[in-house]
């Protein structure tokens, strides 16, 4: 309840206060305001001619940071704040606000000294998304860890060290003369910021296709490769020759269970070429063709589809098969203590080593016909 009569200079006064308070609600004003010329009558009124009013604009500053309401943002003519103006300002006012929290002042100060890692990240994520426009990485691993492991080459080095050293001069307040590079700066690490948990994604995928890649690596070779093969390789053809070194020019061959002994395998199913070798730029085995059986694939050597004459239709590059050559005219024959006088037969084998087993006659001997069947 006012006591003491308000003077004019009061009232003018507390007006101009409220008028460099109207950017806030008006209900905030009122509580601001709220006695205020009853008090300064009352000051007025002791202090008599000595009293003097301060600056309303002061004032009204003064009352906001007792209040702990932000500053007010200047305004000329009716025109618009910028909204970077705004941003920044509401950027200040919110630090402020934290700041007045200790916890929220320590994890502040915390991730202050985290800086230099975020300006190493920046420089990550950056040379991430630029070096796969310029080379591929490695062929043994895959997406960005390719890319991170390329950073020991040359060219990777050379663009990891350029962005390392621009994003900590720019982490520094360094390398940022103007304006444009000072916004140049805020964007990419605004765009940083965005593609940062992309990255960590893809680069968790890339390591575990890399390491799954790798555990599977052996298995993904040898175990599905059909037919028989060396050092790696696959054989494709097998060239027998007898004790005396000539060349057998037909010989069944048959494994310790007496399975046939194939270059091919067993997964050939119903092809009459062999899969591996068709359409690999050399020649294409083919087996036998046993009138009235399967075909024989364990007949070797295996006649052959030349490289040159392959047209991609079974039956006309079957036609082309021919015997193949052997490797040699002839090899070194075998000493007499080595090649055995004959074939251990039947009862040998049961354990009676002097039963002897008569030597098949050349008819008993399986020879391919000129059309590339068997006879017995």
């Amino acid at each position: 309840m006012i006591t003491t009569p308000v003077r004019d200079d009061i009232r003018v006064f507390a007006a101009a206060v409220r008028t460099h308070l109207d950017d806030l609600p008006a209900d905030e004003v009122d509580d601001l305001l709220d006695g205020l010329e009853a008090d300064l009558a009352d000051q007025a009124a002791e202090a008599g001619d000595a009293f003097e009013l301060p600056d309303a604009t002061t004032y009204a500053a003064e009352l906001r940071a007792a209040a702990g309401l932000p500053e007010r943002r200047p305004q000329t003519g009716g025109t618009r704040i910028p909204v970077l103006q705004i941003v920044r300002d509401g950027w200040r006012e919110t630090g402020a606000a934290v700041r007045k929290n200790p916890a929220a002042v320590w994890v502040l100060d915390l991730l202050a000294s985290l800086r230099p890692l975020w300006w190493i990240l920046r420089a990550v994520v950056l040379y991430l998304f630029i070096a796969p426009f310029f080379w591929s990485g490695y062929a043994w691993m895959t997406g960005p860890l390719a890319h991170l492991i390329g950073a020991v080459q040359f060219p990777g080095i050379v663009l990891m060290s350029g962005l390392l050293l621009v994003s900590v001069q720019w982490g520094r307040g360094r390398w940022a003369p103007n304006r444009v590079v000072r916004g140049i700066r805020t964007g990419v690490s605004v765009v940083v910021v965005l593609l940062t948990p992309f990255t960590l994604v893809a680069l968790m995928g890339s390591l575990q296709s890399t390491v799954w890649n790798a555990s599977n690596n052996i298995s993904a070779v040898s175990p599905y490769t059909p037919g028989l093969s060396a050092d790696g390789e696959r054989i494709r053809n097998i060239y027998a020759f007898d004790a005396e070194g000539n060349p057998i020019p037909a010989v069944q061959l048959f494994d310790q269970d007496g399975d046939p002994l194939t270059t091919v395998g067993r997964d050939n199913g119903q092809q009459r070429y062999d899969s591996y070798f068709y359409g690999g730029g050399g020649s294409v085995p083919v087996p036998y063709l046993i009138a009235g059986g399967s075909d024989a694939w364990n007949v070797f050597p295996l006649r052959e589809i030349p490289a040159g004459q392959i047209t991609w239709n079974e039956m006309d590059d079957l036609t082309e098969a021919a015997q193949t050559s052997f490797p040699f005219e002839r090899v070194q024959p075998l000493p007499a203590d080595v090649a055995p006088s004959r074939a251990p037969s039947t009862d040998a084998a049961a354990g009676d080593p002097a039963t002897p087993t008569p030597t098949p006659s050349a008819a008993e001997t399986v020879a391919p016909t000129p059309d590339g069947a068997v006879t017995p």
